[in-house]
């Protein structure tokens, strides 16, 4: 059995098959398996005769997915990469289709084509097998990637560059900062972002200069987080967490305080706010 942090509850077959997930909100969905030579079929119900069927090949991908009103199929190319899908509702049936063409490896997707046969979008790739660039239809959405050392520059439809800065924290690369012209895909532009040996995010100063702070609990949860940290402004908003579950229990704002309960499957029970 495992608890995820949705508060679904996943049980396990003893050889490990997933057999049923009940959802916090009291839903139930059973697994039924029928193993074949060559492949799987799985079929999925509710507590309100839904039923979904489902087919696996030997590698687990999904060959076929078949409910109540929708038929699709789908169908990989040699090397396992998914490359047409198909699906049908008893009297039409639409095929989007997708490319495998870059020259760097047969794995990278490099067209979508819509159900028209049209190239729906488009993407390339360098050598080391990094985005460079991707499309959609008529060259819109236009995105174009170039990178450094310790850096990547983008440049959007509009021709507006952002420049990301990186460094690899706790083993993972994390921005740093990001120098550009503030646009709606890109609102963080001109912010600057410090990180704690866990790779958690300390202080992130925006294009204003305004800083905000963070702070986290020995389970990575933010507890505390100031907003204009230094300034007349600052704001902080404070977090208490259920002890054993990803489930905030009080929330201490400037102005407010909530405080939360919860069934025995995390699910909300009363939510209570009061003035400060």
């Amino acid at each position: 059995m495992y608890n995820s942090v949705d508060r679904s509850t996943y049980f396990y077959s003893a050889i490990g098959k997933l057999i049923k997930i009940s959802n916090p909100d009291g839903g139930n969905v059973t697994l039924n398996y029928v193993v074949g030579s060559s492949s799987t079929r799985i079929q999925l119900s509710d507590e309100y005769e839904n039923i979904v069927e489902l087919e696996e090949d030997s590698r687990h991908q999904l060959l076929s997915m078949k409910s109540k009103d929708l038929m699709v199929n789908y169908t990989y190319n040699s090397s396992g990469m998914l490359s047409r899908v198909a699906k049908s509702n008893g009297s039409v049936e639409m095929v989007r289709s997708y490319k495998y063409e870059s020259p760097s490896s047969d794995k990278f997707l490099t067209g979508i084509l819509n159900e028209r046969g049209i190239v729906y979008a488009s993407g390339e790739y360098d050598s080391l097998g990094r985005a460079v660039s991707s499309k959609h239809a008529n060259e819109s959405q236009k995105t174009e990637i170039t990178y450094g050392t310790g850096y990547s520059t983008v440049i959007n439809s509009l021709g507006r560059k952002s420049i990301y800065h990186y460094e690899v924290i706790g083993g993972i690369q994390k921005i740093t900062s990001i120098e550009g012209e503030p646009t709606p895909n890109c609102p963080y532009s001109n912010s600057t972002y410090t990180y704690n040996d866990r790779g958690l995010v300390l202080t992130k100063t925006d294009a204003k200069g305004l800083i905000t702070t963070y702070e986290y609990n020995d389970r990575g949860f933010e507890i505390s987080r100031t907003e204009a940290s230094g300034t007349m402004l600052a704001r902080t908003t404070t977090t208490e967490w259920d002890p054993d579950r990803f489930l905030p229990i009080r929330v201490i704002e400037p102005n407010r305080v909530t405080v939360y309960s919860y069934d025995n499957q995390g699910r909300e029970l009363t939510r209570r706010s009061t003035s400060r």
